[in-house]
């Protein structure tokens, strides 16, 4: 199989789309960044898991903080996916102008998108190009009833 068919194929999965915040205690949110590998891993003890690129900037910021937020973005949120979709070291604020609320934890809850997890990291786990991130979730709300976006959709963001 080739590696276009093997994209084809895949590119059949439909992910939910998040964007990933990060923050320290309720100082200024250091970064977020778009996912679409997240998924529930427990009941007991609630938690859910995210895939980062070994590559990003988050990575460790993940590993210093030890919280992060996932937002689950909703239809028509596309332009917001691909906000948090550019890497962190553009200088952009990707947080500017963007409605917010601090959690918890110190990261930004969004407050347009759907729902949030707010996590506090578990274990960073190796897994090929990405680390799965374990979070046990500590706080979380359904924002709204607008159905999520999805890779589905064609939405896809893939920087290799």
């Amino acid at each position: 199989m080739s590696k276009s068919e093997f994209d084809n194929v895949l590119a059949k999965i439909p992910y939910g789309v998040s964007v990933v915040t990060l923050g320290r205690g309720g100082a200024k949110v250091e970064n977020g960044l778009t996912v679409s590998w997240m998924s529930q891993v427990s009941f007991n003890p609630p938690m859910l898991m995210v895939a980062v690129d070994k590559l990003h900037y988050s990575v460790d910021l993940l590993r210093s903080t030890k919280n992060f937020c996932v937002n689950l973005l909703g239809e028509g949120q596309a332009t917001l996916a691909g906000r948090f979709a550019k890497q962190a070291m553009t200088g952009d604020d990707k947080l500017a102008d963007v409605a917010q609320r601090p959690a918890e934890s110190g990261a930004a809850i969004l407050t347009e998108a759907v729902a949030y997890f707010d996590c506090e990291v578990g274990s960073i786990v190796e897994a090929g190009d990405h680390f799965v991130v374990l979070g046990r979730i500590e706080d979380a709300a359904v924002l709204n009833e607008r159905a999520p976006l999805t890779s589905a959709s064609g939405l896809r963001y893939r920087p290799r």
